[in-house]
């Protein structure tokens, strides 16, 4: 199966992240664990771009993440997928909608056509949407990069972009509370996750 999580930095994606890897490692499964941007050589390189270089407009940006994504996708998840293995991402297609497609403006289904076409449609078995309130996920990370820099309002954004694409596309974006203990949020999601293993 492949799994990927979302959410604002700070709100406990990457901590969900690992718990579930760590978990179907301990079920005995084989399981690749990997982030965006980056996880192969150049999208390490895309994210310092990305995070740590000039001010980008919306469209380059997006065409970024999508160039990293490609990679990814055909160097690390799908080699993984067909050779039988869990994959596990910290951020995909979801966070290019949210950021980049609502946030800043540019369209959904704008940017799901590009990243479709740089993914050839491979999409998630299920995103889970870890959620908090902006100034919540604000408080628990040190913003190190241009992105989490950003405004407060432009986070709100996002957050509710985030929640809009639930709603949009239920069947595969499940929200949990971000606001509770990891190992109870961790306990949740590995249920959510039984039907599809």
């Amino acid at each position: 199966m492949f799994v990927t999580f979302e959410g604002l930095d700070g709100s406990g994606k990457s901590t969900q992240a690992d718990l579930l890897r760590e978990a179907l490692v301990a079920e005995g499964r084989n399981v690749v664990a990997t982030r965006e941007p980056g996880g192969t050589d150049f999208g390490e390189r895309v994210r310092e771009l990305l995070l740590h270089g000039q001010e980008l407009t919306p469209w380059a940006e997006a065409a970024l993440f999508a160039a990293a994504r490609t990679e990814l996708v055909a160097r690390v998840i799908q080699p993984a997928l067909e050779g039988g293995a869990d994959v596990v991402c910290d951020r995909y297609i979801d966070s290019s909608l949210a950021y980049q497609g609502i946030a800043r403006g540019l369209g959904v289904e704008r940017v799901l056509q590009l990243n479709l076409a740089a993914t050839n449609g491979l999409l998630p078995d299920r995103t889970f949407l870890v959620l908090v309130d902006p100034e919540v996920a604000l408080q628990r990370s040190s913003p190190s990069d241009r992105i989490e820099r950003e405004e407060e309002p432009f986070h709100r954004a996002v957050e509710e972009a985030y929640r809009s694409l639930a709603e949009l596309f239920p069947n595969r974006i499940t929200t949990v509370d971000g606001n509770r203990a990891p190992d109870v949020i961790a306990e949740e999601i590995r249920g959510r996750l039984r039907d599809l293993s």
